[in-house]
């Protein structure tokens, strides 16, 4: 999701992914050229300069071109323009810190918010007095996650309702206005945060003991999935087969690993959130590849039990 969005901020999916390509390829000048540069923990500028003057510095560029661009007949909408301050925005921070595109993907996520209006999970800033976030019927957000996913786990709703000490309706225009809340932010901001609850699995005092059943066996594949990454992306590539195959694959990870939507979207979110704070493209390109193995092996896997393709008995 915060790909499509992010690409819809600067440009469509061709120019993002020329955009990322020429980041890539930024790396073959830089290999053996790296300088040991110190970032700010929060904005991941380097501290050899000011933000202000690297801000200047892109405007200038960006300016510039658009001038000449303009002089030579072209018509330039909104998406134009944040297209060029994105691709000197990437110019400039590469050349003042002389990084990789690892380096220059993780600063354009923890300052998405800033330069495109748009949060990234994991680096979610929260302004004072933002209207999206205050409670609704004395719910914030954090507290309605907690709920949301107790449900989702398959608790009942009364019963969570009860725990909280609110009548269920309520809990339905909770389930209403927080996701027209959703809808509404441009910024992304409640969608992002309550995505990072959601991975976080947090919990409230009210509902700590109000838990939809587990087995042993799925409490202890729950931790697994939490903490390996191998094996979340086996069960993700699983899942992915079983839909194709007209399984349902929420339902088939519960029924053979004791495993919840919930809990599972949970361990999904956790993992694209420590993606984005920790982003690695060798990292990145290998997961993909070992969920897209593991979904093979499963697709040959349901292909069987459903007594094979229909295509494995054509000739060509």
């Amino acid at each position: 999701m915060f790909k499509k969005l992010f690409g819809s901020q600067n440009g469509d999916d061709k120019q993002e992914n020329q955009n990322y390509e020429q980041a890539e390829a930024s790396n073959d000048n830089y290999d053996n050229e790296y300088q040991e540069v110190e970032y700010d923990p929060e904005t991941l500028h380097g501290t050899h300069y000011d933000v202000e003057d690297f801000d200047d510095e892109v405007a200038e560029r960006a300016e510039a071109w658009i001038a000449d661009e303009r002089e030579s007949g072209e018509d330039l909408d909104e998406k134009d323009i944040q297209n060029i301050y994105f691709n000197y925005r990437r110019e400039v921070y590469t050349e003042w810190n002389n990084c990789d595109s690892d380096q220059m993907i993780r600063f354009e996520h923890a300052n998405s918010l800033k330069y495109t209006g748009v949060q990234t999970s994991g680096f979610v800033k929260v302004a004072d007095g933002n209207p999206f976030l205050e409670p609704v019927h004395g719910i914030d957000l954090r507290a309605y996650t907690a709920m949301t996913i107790k449900i989702s786990a398959g608790v009942d709703y009364l019963e969570v309702c009860k725990a909280m000490g609110i009548e269920p309706a309520v809990w339905e225009e909770l389930n209403t206005i927080w996701p027209q809340r959703m809808a509404q932010d441009t910024s992304f901001t409640v969608t992002t945060l309550f995505g990072q609850y959601f991975a976080e699995n947090v919990t409230l005092p009210q509902l700590e003991n109000v838990n939809a059943e587990i087995s042993e066996e799925g409490a202890a594949n729950l931790e697994k999935i939490r903490t390996d990454r191998y094996f979340y992306e086996e069960l993700a590539g699983a899942r992915q087969a079983a839909y194709e195959y007209g399984i349902d694959g929420a339902q088939w990870i519960l029924e053979n690993f004791g495993i919840n939507l919930a809990d599972f979207q949970s361990a999904a979110m956790q993992w694209m959130t420590e993606q984005n704070q920790n982003w690695s493209s060798d990292d990145i390109h290998h997961f993909h590849d070992y969920q897209q193995g593991k979904q093979k092996e499963y697709a040959a896997k349901f292909a069987a039990e459903q007594g094979g393709n229909i295509a494995d008995d054509v000739n060509f």
